[in-house]
């Protein structure tokens, strides 16, 4: 059983490249290289595929190990015990203890695997391996354990798993172990040579403070640049030295790299680098790109942020279910054209929806291509497109017909909605009792559900925006655009839920972390109020009635009666009552995805147990095929897959949101910020609040309570901060959008659609008037106030 010293444990140096390169493994001889071409890499040494091989050759544990290769089903904890029992040659376990002396110099290591199968050209098993850090270097059964645990993970299911999936024989697999000196790093990050983005003659480069594990794994969210190869502008110090040596690599190589690096204060280290042999521009579950105009507006509160796989695939169904469903009924659109050119597509992680596809699905109603030019980014649209075509009172009083059925329709689906989730709630089943087809086939029966309650959702909102404008219209007329403005807003203030939002319920989005995920509560403004109500139209009538020229119609009995009052009244209880089943509808479709939410996690935690995810949550990086073939024990998916995704989701994360309108590459680079100490966007809710504006990027930040919130767009999730904020200023959304209907609940101040207010409000004292839509900047950060001499 016995090995030569030399061949069992390798320091690595400029002539070690070249000593035993098939004995160091894959990531062994990759960082052979970098030191044999004077790279900074920290000290390193290799237990050599010689010392696995001496190891696994006695009978017991080869002929267990053939076994796995016959395809028996042995878990990891049970191949852990295996190679803590293998005896181990003692001049062999000294060799191994003093290279790791010499590595460590008395500190801590990191021990990592380095197959001969790793990092095979068209697959990849990183993250399939153990690897152990802060590992006592002085400590030789502290190593010798180590060292055994990545042995034992090449038998692992996991990655043998992957081995068969991609054909590799492993007949003579083998495991060199890494030995790396740890550093104290005060950043670490990543360099991609070329950007996986797609971005022309561009690399890519993160960076986390502390330990690159966070960044790897997926648990923090780097920093990030995308730059100019030749000239690395604006980067810091540490993130250009990475570059630097990631670009020399790949120029001694000659493909492209994926470089991990750590850095000291201002000296940077490689710790390892691979070949880029395929460049991933995105996760794999990116729509193609093409030359269609696609917009975010109307679709991100929706489905707002980043969508993990199985997030995104669940409702994608669900929206394009819901497309085709409304605009079938209008006659718009017939048969399976929906789902050959789909209208919501999946661009760096976020959804959008395809206004090309959307505004030719338009052109057949006259006049509605405009009307969603208008509703959507506030313009007429291209003057060079052709007018639509007049219609005929036959074809008006069909189109008619059929949008008075569909409105029906879509409020009989609506109630059905929010009954059956009233029913639901106090019925859930038992999942952990349920077998894996019985879960599969109630998820499928929610998700039909969902998909109906959708249709309907949409259907009440363009029915309550539709009676919104109108009553906008008529108000315009008599009052002007502020004063009608104003008064919409506040006759149309009690359109919420009557009951509180469920903690089971999803936050933002079907499927998304349930309040209960986030461990907060939803806002729930005050009741409803029909007397206030009443009083407030009553308000608005005496307003109207007392405009000069306004007169009563004289009826035939002699009576008189106000025709134009009435008709606005009845528009006014239209708006409300359509707006009010939207919000309760969106309310019951977000508790119905909070338990299409629990079935996805009863099924990770089932997948958990045999040994395919780490953690339950897991189950959203895969899309519901993967998920019925790993139930079925089918899948090939594995460990290097997962981080893979979980990386991509991250750099979505950090990229932040796409534009409102964009062809193609989405453009991010930011607006011009807003000039001058009077800003202008949409007036969406009454009042007028002075306080200091606080920027807040995500819905798990802490606004001072009330500070004038801002942000670039809000969802749901965000309703706990709406409750502590004096003032509201998103840069982003409507007159019907969730920010403004919560903020005239909840009777604050906002201002919505303000572009470039997070630019330049953070830290200002400002008024916010929601009556003019103005945000003025009475102090900036660091001036004196304006009434100091």
């Amino acid at each position: 059983m016995s090995t030569p010293d030399h061949a069992a444990a390798v320091v690595l140096s400029p002539a070690s490249a070249t000593a035993d390169p098939d004995g160091l493994g894959g990531k062994g001889r990759s960082l052979a290289e970098l030191v044999a071409n004077g790279l900074p890499v920290p000290p390193t040494g290799v237990v050599t595929t010689g010392a696995y091989r001496a190891v696994t050759s006695g009978a017991g544990i080869r002929g267990r190990i053939n076994s796995i290769i016959e395809g028996a089903d042995v878990d990891a904890p049970t191949v852990d015990r295996w190679f803590a029992d293998v005896p181990i040659d003692a001049d062999l376990a000294e060799a191994i203890a003093e290279m790791a002396r010499r590595v460590g110099d008395g500190g801590p290591i990191a021990v990592r695997s380095s197959a001969t199968v790793e990092d095979l050209h068209g697959s990849s098993f990183a993250g399939q391996y153990q690897s152990l850090l802060n590992v006592d270097s002085s400590d030789a059964a502290s190593v010798m354990d180590a060292v055994r645990l990545v042995w034992a993970s090449l038998w692992h299911p996991a990655p043998t798993t992957y081995r068969r999936a991609f054909g590799v024989d492993e007949s003579d697999v083998a495991m060199a172990v890494v030995l790396m000196r740890m550093i104290d790093p005060t950043t670490a990050g990543v360099v991609f040579t070329v950007d996986p983005g797609g971005a022309d003659n561009a690399a890519r480069v993160e960076s986390v403070e502390g330990l690159g594990e966070a960044l790897v794994s997926g648990d923090r969210t780097p920093a990030a640049w995308v730059v100019d190869r030749d000239e690395p502008v604006d980067l810091p110090h540490v993130p250009t030295r990475a570059l630097e040596l990631a670009l020399r690599i790949e120029k001694e190589n000659g493909v492209p790299q994926d470089v991990e690096w750590a850095a000291v204060d201002d000296e940077v280290f490689v710790v390892q680098a691979r070949p880029i042999t395929a460049i991933d521009t995105d996760d794999g579950f990116d729509t193609p790109l093409d030359d269609h105009e696609l917009t975010t507006a109307g679709i991100v509160e929706m489905v707002p942020g980043v969508l993990p796989a199985l997030r995104w695939d669940v409702n994608r169904f669900l929206l394009e279910e819901a497309f085709r469903s409304v605009l079938d009924s209008l006659g718009i659109i017939r048969g399976s054209a929906v789902e050959d050119r789909p209208f919501v597509r999946r661009i760096r992680g976020r959804a959008a929806i395809d206004f090309d596809r959307l505004r030719e699905a338009a052109a057949t109603v006259p006049g509605a291509a405009e009307e969603l030019e208008r509703q959507y980014f506030g313009t007429s649209g291209d003057a060079q497109r052709p007018s639509p075509r007049r219609e005929g009172r036959l074809a008006t009083l069909r189109r008619d017909v059929r949008t008075l059925r569909t409105r029906r329709k879509v409020i009989e689906q609506a109630e059905i909605l929010i009954g059956t989730v009233r029913q639901l709630r106090d019925r859930r089943p038992t999942l952990g009792t349920q077998s894996d087809a019985e879960l599969l086939a109630y998820l499928r029966r929610l998700l039909d559900l969902a998909a109906r309650g959708l249709a309907a959702e949409l259907g009440v909102a363009a029915a309550g925006a539709a009676a919104y404008s109108r009553l906008e219209t008529m108000l315009t007329a008599h009052l002007g655009d502020d004063e009608a403005t104003a008064a919409v807003q506040r006759v149309a203030v009690d359109v919420g839920v009557d009951e509180p939002r469920q903690s089971l319920s999803c936050a933002a989005v079907f499927g998304g972390p349930t309040w209960d995920d986030l461990g907060t509560l939803p806002a729930h403004p005050a009741p409803r109020s029909r007397a206030q109500q009443r009083e407030r139209v009553a308000e608005l009538e005496e307003r109207l009635q007392s405009l000069p020229g306004w007169r009563r119609k004289r009826l035939l009995t002699g009576q008189f009666i106000d025709l134009r009052v009435h008709l606005i009244r009845r528009t006014i209880a239209e708006v409300i009552e359509q707006l009010h089943r939207r919000e309760t509808a969106k309310a019951a479709f977000l508790e119905l995805g909070g338990e299409a939410r629990r079935v996805h996690l009863e099924l990770g935690r089932r997948l958990v147990e045999r040994g395919i995810l780490i953690d339950p949550a897991e189950v959203e990086l895969l899309d519901t095929s993967e998920l019925s073939a790993a139930l079925d024990g089918e899948t090939s998916i594995g460990r290097d897959a997962l981080g893979r995704r979980r990386n991509w989701i991250s750099r979505f994360e950090a990229e932040g949101q796409l534009p409102t309108r964009f062809v193609g590459v989405p453009d991010r680079e930011p607006a011009p910020l807003p000039e001058g100490d009077v800003l202008e966007g949409w007036a969406a809710s009454p009042g007028r609040h002075r306080a200091k504006a606080q920027v807040i990027r995500s819905p798990e930040e802490r606004l001072r309570r009330g500070h004038v919130l801002v942000a670039e767009a809000t969802d749901a999730s965000w309703s706990p901060l709406f409750v502590r904020a004096g003032a509201i200023v998103v840069e982003r959304g409507g007159p019907l959008s969730h920010a403004a209907i919560l903020a005239r609940e909840l009777g604050l101040p906002a201002v919505l659609n303000l572009a470039g207010a997070t630019g330049v409000l953070d830290g200002a004292t400002v008024t916010v008037d929601g009556d003019r839509g103005l945000v003025v900047i009475e102090q900036r950060p660091g001036d004196r106030p304006k009434d100091q001499p």
